[in-house]
């Protein structure tokens, strides 16, 4: 079954509002419980590729607004690092799913 909704709602590179303007490597940041640790903003950044808005915005509401994520460049060489901007979005709740 595939599930449309959080194919439509997923969460993108271009849903992060202020990034970390170096250049991110997941693999080379220290790890830490939950996460990363940018040595660029000094702040646990959580990886959000796959998520679905509604699942950062639950991030968020869990943990602050001003957490700190990555997700893969398009290219996929590097992480982009920022804060996401999706707080007043309307995200359906409903699944659209696909029948085998």
């Amino acid at each position: 079954m595939r599930n449309y909704n959080k194919e439509i709602n997923l969460f993108t590179y271009k849903d992060i509002g202020i990034t970390c303007p170096r250049d991110k490597k997941w693999e080379e940041m220290k790890e830490e419980i939950g996460g990363r640790f940018c040595d660029g903003c000094h702040e646990k950044v959580r990886y959000v590729e796959g998520y679905s808005k509604g699942e950062v915005m639950a991030l968020q509401r869990e943990l602050g607004e001003n957490i700190c994520v990555a997700i893969n460049k398009p290219n996929k060489s590097s992480v982009i690092v920022g804060i996401p901007k999706i707080k007043n979005i309307e995200v359906k709740e409903e699944a659209l799913v696909e029948e085998d």
